[in-house]
């Protein structure tokens, strides 16, 4: 399946690019979202608003391999929608 055409689809995030373009980047980790079934996707958000940039792999340790290594993995809420695997700050 091709992903949304809306997405642009990176391997890995940019850490100084990510500070340039969002106020607040976060990283959240989906798994098997209605978007992308079957796969794992980190996309970026600017502090509460989604944005277009997006990881897409078929495990969770491939997709972590995408995130800059200088974030820190903060977890999930109970609240979160059920798909969301961890968010990255």
């Amino acid at each position: 399946m091709a992903e949304p055409s809306e997405d642009r689809v990176v391997r890995a995030f940019d850490r100084a690019r990510l500070a340039k373009q969002t106020k607040m980047p976060l990283i959240v980790v989906y798994n098997n979202p209605e978007d992308y079934p079957n796969k794992y996707v980190a996309r970026v958000w600017d502090v509460n608003r989604p944005t277009a940039l997006v990881a897409v792999a078929d495990t969770l340790e491939e997709i972590r391999e995408a995130i800059p290594q200088d974030m820190y993995n903060i977890g999930r809420t109970p609240q979160d929608d059920p798909c969301i695997v961890e968010v990255w700050l």
